[in-house]
């Protein structure tokens, strides 16, 4: 029994061997198999070894190269950086300017193109209301004592039971005033006769008047020229304004109306001489300066004034400030003005300057750097300014010296507190110093000019300002916004010695028409009796 389960084991162990045998010969197959593969394989490595020492090469190629170009923009970053740096500065000086228009700066309000800045005044709020305050005499138009027509309105009858009326010698009356316009022609006839004895012939003159077929009489004239000129209307315009409140009549040509300038200017030299000689020995005198376009180029006018007189001129170049006027050769007293340097040039002359400009600077650059020391320095200025007009309200001529030094020791605490901002602000950056440029040439001006911004206390004669020839100067830019420019430097000429003329009447609180009318008699409104 054991035999047989031994035989069946020995089989069964056979059997399992003989599987086991087939097995490996499989598994010898499959890897011999795979040797040959392997085999294969190899003989094409090499191949693909270069190929891949090829691509890794171009790789490491290219990595060089990206290395390369990664430092190149390293470095045009850096540039950039600082190139957008530059421009950061650039920007904000631009809005700087932006920021600056005529109530900020010494810009003239005909450069506030895009943004008109509203009007504001300089002037501290008083806290009163606007308009006559309690106690303030009231005045009107008052009624004419003598007028020229008079219409009696008296009641005929009662309206009650229709029977006459025994009028009140009382009346009230009421005016209605009005301006006619007439046209008057007036004909000169000269007539020729003959002597019966001699038979010689005479024949009559015509006055001086008439030196032609036709011409405009002095009332006309001086009404083209105030329209023209003081009314800053064009040649064209006025010609067809005369056309019209004549009734179509008077067809005058824009020639015309050039002749007539030219004929007032000539015969203001007697006049012009006596502003000239009055500026002169003036003891404050205000300057300024404006361009304008003469025949398609750049040219000045310029003013000089006081309280009474003003005197227009034309340069070619803004530093040739007395060219062709004769003012400041002569002139020994105080000169307002706004700082332009050419000024300087004349050693005669005692200089003073204008804090209004201060003021918009002051009020422009607060706004750009919020620096504390431009707001310190505008309110001392004002102080400055309305404690020297309470002292000529009470009828002083000047102010007590110790009153000057506290305020003089004011103005250097200030400025330097001012310079202290400024290095702060700065710290030596030659960057940030160009950015400030503005405020350091500000301190640079307050501290050299001194003197010259403070000589309004010291003198009570000197104004706060240099308004008056500031207000002188715009009706230049009026004209210009008008007509554009002159095409003759003649042109440009005539029309500053009729505003010469014009300004000084109105100073001196004269009647323009009637001024103008004088000068085209011959005689000059301001000659003595």
């Amino acid at each position: 029994m054991k035999k047989e389960i031994l035989e069946k084991q020995n089989r069964d162990l056979r059997t399992r061997l003989e599987n086991q045998a087939a097995k490996n010969e499989m598994k010898i197959a499959k890897l011999e198999e795979e040797i040959r593969r392997l085999k294969k394989e190899l003989e094409t490595a090499p191949e693909q070894i270069k190929m891949l020492q090829a691509y890794i090469a171009k790789c490491e190629a290219i990595i060089d190269e990206l290395k390369r170009e990664i430092a190149q923009l390293k470095e045009e970053k850096i540039e950039h950086l600082n190139v957008i740096e530059k421009l950061r500065q650039a920007i904000d000086k631009i809005k700087s300017k932006f920021k600056k228009n005529s109530s900020t700066s010494d810009k003239p309000p005909s450069s506030d193109v895009f943004a008109k800045p509203k009007p504001q005044s300089m002037r501290e709020k008083s806290g009163k209301k606007p308009g006559g305050q309690f106690g303030h005499t009231g005045h009107g138009p008052k009624l004419f004592e003598t007028p020229t027509k008079i219409i009696e309105k008296k009641p005929q009858s009662c309206g009650n039971c229709g029977n006459g009326l025994q009028v009140d010698e009382s009346y009230i009356r009421r005016q209605m005033v009005d301006i006619k316009i007439t046209l008057e022609v007036i004909e000169e006839r000269v007539y020729s006769g003959t002597c019966p004895c001699c038979g010689n012939k005479e024949t009559g003159v015509f006055d001086d008047e008439f030196k032609g077929p036709l011409q405009y009489g002095v009332d006309a004239s001086s009404f083209i020229t105030m329209l023209n000129a003081y009314g800053c209307v064009s040649d064209l315009k006025t010609a067809e304004i005369i056309n019209s409140i004549s009734g179509g009549i008077l067809n005058i040509s824009a020639g015309t109306i050039v002749n007539i300038r030219r004929m007032l200017s000539d015969r203001l030299e007697e006049t012009i001489n006596i502003i000239r000689n009055a500026l002169i020995l003036s003891g404050v005198l205000g300057g300024d300066e404006s361009g304008l376009r003469v025949n398609g180029k750049l040219k000045w006018g310029q003013i000089f004034c006081n309280n009474f007189y003003a005197l227009y001129g034309l340069n070619g170049k803004r530093g040739d400030i007395d060219e062709g006027i004769g003012i400041l050769t002569f002139f020994v007293g105080v000169l307002v003005h706004d700082h332009f340097k050419s000024y300087y040039n004349y050693k005669t002359i005692t200089h003073a300057e204008c804090n209004q400009h201060i003021l918009r600077y002051l009020k422009g650059l607060v706004e750009i750097f919020k620096h504390a020391w431009f707001n310190d320095m505008s309110d001392l200025l004002k102080r400055m300014c309305h404690c020297k007009n309470e002292l000529l309200r009470a009828d002083k001529t000047s102010m007590p010296s110790e009153e000057i030094d506290k305020f003089s020791k004011e103005y250097d605490e200030i400025l330097s507190r001012g310079w202290a901002e400024y290095y702060a602000s700065t710290q030596g950056d030659e960057k940030k110093e160009k950015y400030y440029t503005d405020e350091r040439c500000l301190l640079t001006r307050l501290g050299e000019y001194k003197d010259e911004h403070l000589l309004f206390l010291n003198n009570f004669d000197v104004p706060f300002s240099n308004n008056n020839s500031e207000q002188g100067i715009r009706v230049l830019k009026t004209k210009t916004k008008v007509s554009g420019g002159f095409r003759s430097d003649d042109g440009a000429e005539w029309f500053l010695r009729i505003m010469s003329l014009i300004t000084s009447l109105r100073k001196q609180k004269m009647v323009v028409f009637e001024g103008i009318k004088s000068v085209f008699l011959g005689k000059s409104p301001f000659s003595p009796p």
